[in-house]
């Protein structure tokens, strides 16, 4: 076989493997999202407190984390642990 014939029958292997990808990909994505997607990491608020210097409130996990960012990164000022479920006696 010559050499376009090879790269033609590579080309269109590939091209259908990328199609199938794409239709499988979007015929399971409710179910790659609940596995793979948005977790329950909510910024709750962002104030900024100087120019590249905020300070964020994030919940994650039932913990509440209060967090500094500047421009060299990113600090966990306060960690607040979620109460417990039986309450205190």
């Amino acid at each position: 076989m010559n050499t376009l014939g090879a790269y033609s029958i590579t080309m269109v292997t590939l091209l259908c493997g990328l199609v199938f990808m794409a239709v499988l990909l979007a015929r399971y994505r409710d179910r790659l999202n609940a596995l793979f997607g948005a977790k329950s990491d909510v910024s709750r608020k962002i104030i900024d407190v100087a120019p590249g210097a905020r300070i964020v409130l994030v919940q994650i996990e039932g913990m509440t984390v209060i967090c500094g960012i500047n421009k060299t990164g990113v600090t966990a000022l306060h960690v607040v642990h979620p109460a417990p479920a039986g309450g205190v006696s």
